[in-house]
Order: C-alpha cells, then structure tokens, then sequence
C-alpha cells in the first residue's frame, strides 16, 4: 500500500544542470541553449512499458529552454505548480525519437516507493557541464518545486517512469518568441498531449500547406518574407504529433500578435484511448552480487565502523563468484549497508546473505535496517570456514518497522576476517 509521505532522496550532486558548468542550478538557457543537433535521441518509457530514471534537483524559472511559460493560465495545473522537468541533452528527442527539442512538452509518470506524480518537459540538462546528464542513464533534472513536493534530500534517485499523453484541456497555444516586420517569425508550441512532430502554416489567401523549420526546441519562419510580415495575410497552423496524428486548424496568426504573446491555435490532438498500467517503483533487489546493486549513481553504499576495513577480493568467493566483500578486522565494529532512499518494510519479504570466515571466527549479528536503527529482531549466526546462507524473515524480524533502508552486520563475539557474498533481498 502506498503512503501519502514520500522520502525519494532527490538532489544536486553536480548543483544541478547548467548550461556552463556553473553551480547556477539552471537548465538550460531561455534562448535556446545546447543542442546535439540532427536526431535528439530517444528517451527511454513507452505507454504500456515502464523504464529507469535517474534525478537530481534544480531552481527552474518560467521560461526555460523549451521556450513557454510554466505559468501560463492554459496548462494544467500541475505544471502551473512547478511540476516540470529538464530532460537530459541525449534524450531530447522525446520518448518517440525525433529531432533534437521534439521532448518539449511530453509529459513522464514517476513513480518512487511512496507515490505518483505526473511531469512535463519544460527545459534541457545540456552535456556541456554537466556530465551526469552526458548519457549513462536516462536522467531528468526535476525542478525544485517536483523535489519539495517528493520530500527531496540532496541525494541521486532513481524512479520507475513512463510516458503518458498530457493530461491537459483546451487546444494548444504557440508563444510567439520573436518575430519582425520582414516576415521572421519564431513561435513555441505548448499545451499539446504528444510531442510535435512537424509544424506547418497555411497563408490565409494560399491552399498551400508550408513546412516550419524546427529552431532547437522551437519554430521557424525564415525565408517567407510575406506571409508573416507586416500588412501580410499571416497564417493557420496543422501540426502532427509524434503519434502520427495532425490537425489542422482555422484560426490566422496575424502581426497584430506580437512577439512575446501567445496565440491559441485552436486545435488539439485527439485523447487517447487509456494503456498500460502505472508504474510501480522498487528498488535493486540485489545490494550485492559481483557488483553493488542498483544503476549508474545511484547504488548500494557501505559504510564501517570501528576497526573494520572492506575491500572487494576474487578469490575464495561463495558459488566461485569472481567478487565479494572481505571485512578485515572484524572484531568490536560493524557494517552498514543502505540503499539511497528508504523504501516500505512490506517491499520484500526476505533478506539473504552468504558469510565465511577467512580467519577466525565466532557469532554475530544481521538485521535489516531503518534510517536510525537495526529492526527489533536480528538474526545471530555462527560463522565458521564454510560458506553458510544465512535467510532472514523481514517482517518477523522489522515488526514495528514501517521504513527500511538497508541492513546491518555487526556485533562479533570474537575477532575474525569476514567474507560476504550474495546479499539480497527479494
């Protein structure tokens, strides 16, 4: 069951993304910002399949890369606010793989441990910077406004996300970012429930439909010099979504409109028939199996105590795995092992763990963990030159426990060099 609290560990290991590298916490750029050019890459999610991202936290504004204000009266209210994101530069191509800028607009579910919350790409981590938006995972930089609401804490997280149409209403508005008696005209689209494909205008006195040319997460008019120029006819919009959908609409953007103003189109894609199910976020399962569980920034992370020293060996390893963990020292000192953000008791039902001594020998203790101790009931075990599989009950062992965050071995009765392997849960 979820709970209404959510403690995801969002957070700024890199201050955020910013499109110089600066600790700025800025996303990109209002004008345009970084652009990888050519295809914009494709973010992984499809509507009946849920993926992995990874996120940090940062200060958005209004109007960011993608060029339409957040604020504005038209959008749902979940953007209004603030429930936006910066998509990282090698996924911007949306989660359908168009050009570069074609992910503006798209709306993600996320789901974490404790909750649901709906988003829409509002602006760009760009590379340039920013390394952990370079690519190694699918990777949303969520503005300060999502972290608050998900009780962020300044760490990575990692969440289930899908794609989903934009819960939005009325018909889909074009900001006019700049234009010019000539006939220039640079507009943004927003409000729309699939990402944009291709943009095209119909001159009011013309049959004839004319391509719009996409301007990093914008788009252009540059060579007609009358359609949109002063005392021209201006023009009606058809748009074609990611989807394959295109609509045409009536209503004639004129040079009465200015630049900084929008426009309503007056046309909308069409609602989609309801597919797939939610996402449901758990997190990596195996804290330890040749490797530390979990993705690229976001993994498993032990943390001793006392005289204990870990380090990774190859030899000697449970099932003749080529690693695991050698706790040197182990005598009056301790192991923690925690995952980034806690998640719900009730996640898993069992703990298990392989232990051997490399030297010595003698009892201990494992137990799973809360953020501020071990659960009620731990498990003493006998550790001897054997591999033992050590299976733990967490519900029997965590009965007034409602959070975990990860497991403890400690309490030697005796001097010993430890070896841990195969540490799950499941």
């Amino acid at each position: 069951m979820r709970v209404t609290r959510l403690s995801f560990l969002l957070g700024a290991l890199l201050a955020g993304c910013s499109s110089n590298g600066s600790n700025s916490g800025s996303g990109g750029t209002g004008g345009g910002g970084t652009s990888t050019g050519g295809r914009g890459g494709t973010a992984p999610g499809v509507t009946s399949d849920c993926g992995s991202v990874r996120m940090t936290e940062y200060s958005s504004t209004d109007r960011r890369w993608c060029g339409f204000d957040r604020n504005h009266s038209v959008l749902p209210q979940f953007v209004r606010d603030g429930m936006t994101v910066a998509i990282a530069e090698p996924y911007n191509g949306s989660s359908y793989d168009g050009d570069s800028g074609e992910a503006c607009g798209e709306c993600w579910e996320i789901d974490t441990t404790f909750a649901t919350q709906i988003v829409m790409v509002h602006d760009l981590c760009p590379i340039e910077g920013n390394p952990i938006c370079a690519g190694s995972h699918f990777h949303f930089d969520v503005a300060h406004e999502v972290a608050t609401v998900i009780d962020g804490g300044g760490w990575l997280g990692e969440a289930a996300v899908r794609r989903v149409p934009c819960p939005v209403t009325g018909a889909i508005h074009a900001y006019i970012s700049d234009r010019n008696e000539y006939g220039y005209l640079k507009v943004a689209f927003f409000n729309h429930r699939f990402p944009i494909r291709s943009a095209e205008y119909r001159p009011a006195d013309s049959d004839q439909w004319l391509p719009l040319e996409r301007c990093l997460a914008r788009w252009c008019v540059e060579e007609d010099m009358s359609t949109f120029a002063d005392g021209g006819p201006g023009a009606a919009f058809r748009l074609t979504s990611a989807a394959g959908e295109a609509v045409e609409g009536t209503a004639v953007l004129t040079y009465d409109v200015g630049a900084e103003s929008d426009f309503d189109t007056g046309i909308q894609f069409v609602p989609p028939t309801p597919e797939g199910e939610a996402c449901e976020f758990v997190p990596p399962g195996d804290v330890y199996d040749e490797t530390w569980g979990g993705i690229d920034g976001v993994r498993w992370e032990p943390n001793t105590w006392g005289s204990t020293t870990l380090s990774e060996v190859s030899a000697g390893c449970a099932d003749d795995s080529s690693s695991c963990l050698l706790l040197s020292n182990f005598e009056g000192s301790g192991l923690h092992i925690t995952y980034r953000h806690v998640f719900p008791t009730a996640t898993f039902s069992r703990l298990s763990l392989q232990l051997r001594a490399q030297s010595g020998g003698g009892q201990l203790e494992v137990a799973p963990r809360s953020e501020d101790a071990r659960c009620a009931n731990p498990t003493t075990v006998q550790v001897g030159d054997q591999w033992d599989l050590v299976e733990i009950d967490v519900p029997d062992s965590c009965p007034d426990t409602s959070e975990l965050h990860g497991l403890t071995i400690s309490l030697p009765s005796a001097a010993m060099d430890l070896l841990v392997d195969e540490i799950r849960y499941e």
